[in-house]
């Protein structure tokens, strides 16, 4: 018998186009993920592990546990995905089952995303190590108190597929405006005033790009909240023959990812022999491409489905690891550094792609799932494919920094970068081959 959730939904269809403002809003809330969770992991580890031999920063806390920190609080932050999913599911408010997280949740990231950068002690010390554990385990647990529901608003905006789609190419471009920001601008204001006034001036704007979705409409949100007990609820996304291959193609693809982002830095470092600026161009040009792609991904996913195209994004960075291995060395006259720039541009399409159409094709499994336990339970799904994203994320960079120490980083033994780029490809390719058990569209 349809719940009272899905009497509402076939009540009040939202199909058609969205308000451009809408979209806007709704796509803003990506620049404080970028913020938070991206720029933390790129700058936080120069923050309290700086280089040594640089005479403006103190060395703050050892690299153990500095490791043990980190490791902590994204244990912590994949952990409570399911949770707060789950709790999110259960909600009843006349805000809806979203929103209050939200805005509740947002000015806490804020606060918790300036306090990280500001260790009680000038040296390094036990003090600073515990404090950067407990800070990264509530700035991380407030981002996914945030971010999670803001996710599980998707399906609840429209039940356009669609639409899902345009929604989602907006959240991938506004996640690139904070990237950027948070490798380029962050690391200008880090240089000229310190971490202080650049956690100050970013905070107002992770405070605002999170409360921006609050002012869009969710028609489709179900009256009823999800009456499932949390195993039930989590049993229940784990059987689903859509989300399982999905979510595994998913694991496979970041940790392929997570690899490659971990290696190219050092990669770009020894082969062409620049510095940190000019190795954020060349992570930046694959960025630059993935922006000028986004508007077409929602015609692309409509003429060829969203499966296929992002297998193909899959198939096609997986493909874009060959000429990594050889990256500087290519017989092509440019010189290294342009190499670099050249193959990472070439990567940007699969960017784009792997970007916009997961977070729309989640919203599609969540929906179909109502129709089978006639509950909405958009935010476990999309808190299970946090936890799995997360635990993907944290096995990639490992990997990495093994596959590096163990074959080789310096010029004269660089085996490790091609075990990297060999993995990353293996890994990116088998992620397509199991996303072809996706029964979905």
């Amino acid at each position: 018998m349809p719940s009272a959730a899905s009497d509402h939904i076939t009540e009040t269809p939202a199909r058609g186009p969205l308000p451009l403002r809408h979209r806007i809003l709704y796509g803003m809330g990506y620049i404080s993920v970028a913020l938070t969770a991206d720029m933390t992991l790129a700058w936080i580890l120069k923050r309290y592990r700086p280089d040594p031999a640089d005479p403006r920063w103190e060395v703050l806390t050892t690299a153990a546990a500095f490791g043990l920190a980190m490791i902590l609080g994204r244990l912590v932050d994949a952990i409570a995905d399911p949770l707060i999913g789950y709790w999110s599911d259960r909600t009843s408010s006349r805000w809806g089952r979203r929103k209050p997280f939200i805005l509740i949740g947002a000015p806490l990231l804020a606060l918790t995303f300036v306090l990280i950068w500001l260790p009680p002690d000038a040296m390094a010390t036990p003090l600073n190590a515990i404090y950067l554990a407990a800070m990264a385990a509530l700035m991380f647990l407030c981002f996914t108190v945030v971010v999670c529901p803001y996710l599980a608003m998707l399906p609840e905006i429209t039940d356009d597929p669609s639409e899902r789609v345009n929604l989602t190419a907006w959240q991938g471009g506004f996640n690139i405006v904070g990237a950027i920001a948070g490798m380029l601008l962050a690391g200008w204001l880090i240089d000229h005033y310190g971490y202080l006034t650049m956690a100050l001036i970013f905070a107002p704007v992770v405070l605002l790009c999170s409360w921006a979705p609050l002012l869009v409409p969710t028609p489709c949100e179900g009256e009823e909240p999800s009456k499932m007990a949390f195993g039930q609820a989590l049993g229940a996304t784990l059987r689903d023959p859509w989300f399982v291959p999905y979510v595994i193609s998913q694991l496979l693809f970041w940790v392929s990812l997570r690899i490659i982002l971990g290696a190219l830095p050092k990669i770009v470092e020894v082969r062409a022999q620049v510095d940190e600026t000019e190795q954020g161009i060349v992570m930046a040009s694959g960025l630059g491409v993935a922006a000028l792609l986004f508007p077409f991904i929602p015609a692309l996913a409509r003429r060829f489905g969203k499966r296929r195209l992002l297998g193909a994004g899959m198939l096609w960075y997986g493909v874009m690891m060959l000429p990594v291995v050889y990256m500087g060395r290519l017989p092509i006259p440019m010189s290294p550094l342009g190499q670099a720039i050249l193959i990472m541009g070439l990567v940007g399409p699969a960017i784009a792609v792997v970007f916009t159409l997961p977070n729309a094709i989640v919203a599609d499994i969540a929906a179909r799932g109502e129709t089978v336990t006639g509950e909405r339970r958009e935010a476990m799904y999309f808190g299970v494919q946090g936890l799995l994203v997360k635990a993907g994320l944290g096995l990639g960079i490992g990997l990495a920094a093994w596959e590096l120490a163990f074959f080789g980083e310096t010029a004269a033994d660089q085996g490790g970068f091609t075990a990297c780029a060999i993995t990353a490809m293996i890994l990116a390719l088998l992620a397509a081959l199991v996303l072809t058990r996706y029964p979905g569209d």
